[in-house]
């Protein structure tokens, strides 16, 4: 994750927390290797520790797809730098035993402290694929409403930003997700190198802005290449077809075994057009999007 981010979260925590942060001993035995590099492992139990802190931050519960999601992401994080990523994983998990061992209230004084602090850079982070998850998990238990607000003060830049009409969206209006997982790769001495799968989503607020988060990664040998884009704009709904004016969109791609090749750039703004249509999948309202193909987006509470 960004550096300014892992310092403002380790100064929320160190004011706010009674007696700092304690060491925590390194688990063996049974423990899931999930990356071996540079002398150091990251293990399935490093990654569970992450998603307890971040559970009771975010005050919900990691889906078995987040866990999934997030153990990827942890683990292209540590074949960049191990060193690092181990370093900052130790942090986060170093917080857990005081924050399990402190009051009801303190939790809840601490947990808003950080929230207050933590999500808006977070929410700056458009670049950084771990950021951007964590605001998802974190708006998604607030029923999208955090983000729906988010994508309304951002899509004052937009060129259309005085107006402020829905433009027929109010049928859009919240969270929508589409996922999909694929197989796992594991190294011979069972370490996982990763797993092919992606997520897109959707958030429309009330005033016409919508956000785009796309995530994609890929498993080529032993291989693990990871593509993030993110997109800002304003929609308008006119009948059966959605229209969307997009602003610059950051595109990045991170491949373990061409690091020189990794880039974030820039992609130009466009427009896209799509035709909309609802129905309802094993009792699930959906919102399909038709452009060259169909994609169906379940609600993501």
């Amino acid at each position: 994750m960004m550096s300014k981010i892992k310092i403002l979260f380790l100064l929320v925590l160190c004011v706010n927390l009674i007696g700092g942060m304690m060491n925590v001993s390194a688990q063996t035995g049974g423990d899931k290797v999930l990356v071996a590099a540079g002398g150091k492992t990251l293990n399935q139990s490093d990654v569970d520790q992450m998603i307890e802190f971040y559970e009771w931050a975010s005050q919900t519960s990691f889906t078995s797809e987040q866990r999934a999601q997030y153990s990827q992401l942890k683990a292209a994080e540590f074949r960049r730098n191990p060193a690092e990523a181990k370093k900052g994983n130790d942090e986060v998990k170093g917080f857990l035993p005081q924050i399990n061992s402190s009051s009801p209230s303190e939790k809840e004084r601490v947990r808003n402290a950080f929230n207050d602090n933590f999500i808006p850079n977070l929410r700056k982070a458009t670049d950084d694929a771990e950021a951007q998850f964590l605001l998802g998990v974190y708006d998604a238990a607030r029923g999208g409403n955090n983000g729906g607000e988010t994508a309304a003060n951002d899509a004052t830049d937009a060129s259309d930003s005085g107006n402020s009409s829905s433009g027929g969206v109010s049928d859009l209006i919240g969270k929508w997700a589409w996922g999909r997982s694929g197989s796992t790769t594991y190294a011979a001495g069972g370490a996982m190198l990763g797993s092919n799968g992606s997520r897109h989503t959707y958030q429309f607020a009330a005033n016409g802005a919508v956000e785009y988060t796309g995530i994609m990664n890929v498993m080529t040998g032993g291989c693990n290449m990871q593509i993030f884009k993110t997109m800002k704009g304003r929609a308008n709904l006119s009948g059966g077809t959605l229209t969307i004016n997009w602003q610059p969109a950051t595109f990045t791609r991170d491949d373990s075994c061409s690091p020189s090749k990794n880039y974030t750039k820039k992609l130009p703004a466009e427009t896209e057009s799509f035709q909309v249509k609802f129905k309802t999948d094993y009792g699930q309202k959906q919102l399909c999007l038709m452009g060259k193909d169909e994609t169906c987006y379940s609600r993501s509470e």
